[in-house]
């Protein structure tokens, strides 16, 4: 995403036209005394990370919220508030948006980060992957190295209170090393011990502030009251003078975070140490009963879809553009026949894996998580893919995720949190990348997360993909077995059993819920008869033409039925179903899965796409990506890629 906004431009320049622009209208409030929403526009980094999602797309300013939000009020507030730029700045900043955002380095507003010390950083990767020998061995050789920084100013004390235990943070602090020292972000080791009670009591002894505020206006406070059954750590951070009552310059306070994961023990705590109501009831009356009726704010809404505007951004078709596409028609299951589907799939697949985050400046589960999952399993079955693509989206979405590192290890998501995150993860799962410090930081956000009785909670309604617990749940468990830091897999495998646990007695209601509590199950190494009667559940659920539909309500189509077949060889695995199922078979299992690749081979489009209607209320200003059917493109590459996945694995 910065890589692309380093291109030249060849119209309007950033510092003689855009920077003004910005300068004067936008940053005092989303610049580094305020951010509202997240957003930081002095920046550059800030800037095409975006606030609570990517707000400049590169290359497309249709597609970019930041853009729409100057223009008028699809998706929220004209912006500045009630004094809107002229046509002809307006015009301006379109024009460098679609020219590649080009934003140089001397006007990038980034303080250059210190030097890193080699022994620096070979002492913070060596507690990343808990070689407890090695880390004596070179502090020994170079005791200095304690209170050294590596990349981005993380010092090993940091690296210690995420990665290490309390004896390695009492064996630095006796080295010398300081609580206070903060990174290129200004986060401190303190924000980034929580919630571990014993490394932050080492911390605060050591005379760590419990005040200190980051470069994106937190502190260990807040950090601390968003983590799920973080009390005994807020009530330690209140007892050393943690202030609960600040109110920072983006209005997020502890009170609130405690409100966003359902936590009333630390909603108590907080209100016992003076958080006031005024600053929580817009959200105790969305999320937790509990809390709600605490400060009399009335009961919480219930989750409802996010309110209707983004779809506004949409053109106008002509009736053609929208008509629903002729289907292939009536295939058998054979080899042939679903070669040359796969085939005809893989090349769009990957066309709208990369323009999708071309385009947005940021990652998506339905163009690019499920188009990994689709890459990765022809590949692995035999089939040819574009690997110039694959290599670079990898690279892409890794420098996407480093982007959010510093964000993420102090509690704050990537827009769409655990939906977005669980989803990412998978879809760098499914092509074997190579866990980081910025996948680390993902997955302990979402141990973070993790709810008391183990499973993950959806965050946005945007059906089907976010839309319940079942599958955020078994996308998580996905995600923390490929990426659990090194030095904790144990303890990440505890969460892993938990989640298990859960989903083994999870209800279901839709074909997304039940093909994700096979895969959830599968991937937990449940119990087979688990497995199998989660399999049994699904497989109950198809319908006479051979697919399944999303509810009960509607028909059958590519979606339900792609990750519905996936399921099944996951959960059952290929000896079950053998290479293509038989229709002749005397096994009901062995038909219906035949059936299943039969409607999709029927219901493919010759251009090797399926068409989906969407249900989702849009959120993003509407662009087109590259894939077909205008306003069902989104949901229609989510069901292509699952339909890929389900017939790749049919061998």
């Amino acid at each position: 995403m910065a890589a692309a906004a380093q291109q030249p431009s060849t119209g309007v320049d950033f510092q003689r036209d855009v920077q003004p622009i910005l300068r004067d209208h936008c940053v005092s409030c989303h610049g580094p005394e305020m951010q509202m929403n997240g957003l930081r526009l002095d920046r550059r980094a800030d800037a095409l990370r975006g606030g609570t999602q990517s707000d400049i797309g590169p290359g497309n300013a249709d597609g970019s919220r930041l853009y729409h939000r100057l223009i008028g009020t699809s998706i929220g507030p004209q912006m500045p508030p009630g004094a809107p730029l002229g046509d002809e700045q307006i015009e301006i900043i379109k024009q460098w948006i679609d020219e590649g955002a080009a934003w140089p380095d001397e006007a990038s507003g980034e303080t250059p980060s210190p030097p890193a010390d080699p022994d620096a950083t070979s002492l913070i990767a060596l507690i990343r992957t808990g070689d407890r020998r090695a880390i004596d061995a070179l502090l020994r050789r170079n005791p200095r190295a304690a209170i050294l920084r590596g990349p981005a100013g993380t010092t090993p004390l940091m690296a210690a209170a995420v990665y290490g235990d309390a004896g390695l943070v009492k064996q630095l602090l006796a080295a010398g090393a300081d609580p206070n020292v903060a990174d290129a972000a200004g986060a401190t080791s303190l924000m980034w011990a929580t919630p571990d009670v014993a490394k932050m009591q080492l911390l605060l002894d050591a005379g760590a502030d419990t005040n200190a505020r980051s470069e994106d206006l937190r502190t260990a406070l807040e950090v601390t009251s968003g983590i799920v059954g973080a009390a005994p750590a807020l009530r330690l951070l209140l007892e050393y003078g943690a202030d609960a009552t600040a109110v920072n310059r983006i209005d997020v306070t502890p009170l609130r975070e405690s409100v966003r994961v359902d936590d009333v023990e630390m909603f108590r705590l907080l209100r016992e140490y003076g958080a006031g109501p005024r600053v929580a009831s817009p959200y105790v009356r969305t999320n937790c009963r509990t809390c709600a009726a605490l400060v009399d704010a009335g009961d919480p809404l219930p989750r409802t879809p996010p309110p209707p505007g983004a779809g506004a951004t949409a053109p106008i078709y002509d009736p053609g553009r929208l008509a629903r596409p002729t289907p292939i028609g009536e295939t058998p299951a054979t080899p042939e026949s679903i070669r040359a589907a796969v085939e005809r799939s893989l090349p769009l697949l990957q066309d709208v894996d990369a323009a999708f985050v071309r385009q947005t400046g940021c990652a998506s589960c339905h163009h690019n998580s499920l188009v990994a999952m689709a890459v990765s399993t022809a590949r692995a079955n035999g089939y040819a893919v574009d690997e110039t693509i694959a290599r670079t989206q990898l690279t892409t979405i890794g420098a996407y995720l480093e982007s959010w590192r510093e964000r993420t290890l102090q509690n704050l998501p990537i827009a769409g949190g655990v939906d977005t995150i669980s989803y990412l993860l998978f879809g760098l799962a499914s092509e074997h990348y190579t866990p980081d410090p910025a996948t680390d930081a993902q997955a302990l956000w979402l141990k973070r997360r993790q709810a008391a009785d183990g499973r993950w909670p959806f965050g946005t309604l945007r059906p089907p993909i976010e839309s319940n617990d079942v599958a955020e749940t078994a996308l998580s468990i996905r995600a923390l077995q490929a990426f659990a830091p090194p030095a904790q897999r144990a303890e990440y495998q505890k969460s892993i059993d938990r989640a298990r646990a859960w989903l083994t007695t999870a209800e279901t209601e839709t074909t997304e819920e039940r093909a994700f509590r096979v895969l959830g199950l599968s991937w937990a190494k449940a119990p087979a008869a688990d497995v199998g009667r989660a399999a049994r559940d699904l497989l109950a659920a198809q319908r006479p033409d051979g697919g399944w539909a999303q509810t009960d309500a509607m028909g059958s189509d590519a979606y339900a039925t792609g990750e519905a077949l996936v399921a099944l060889r996951e959960g059952l695995g290929p000896s079950k179903l053998g290479p293509y199922g038989n229709i002749d078979s005397p096994d009901l299992t062995s038909r219906a899965y035949r059936k299943g690749l039969e409607f999709l081979l029927r219901t493919q489009i010759d251009d090797g796409s399926w068409f989906v209607e969407t249900r989702a209320v849009p959120i993003q200003a509407y662009f087109e990506s590259g894939f077909p059917y205008g306003v069902n493109q989104w949901i229609s590459a989510a069901a292509t890629a699952w339909a890929t996945t389900a017939l790749a694995l049919a061998r």
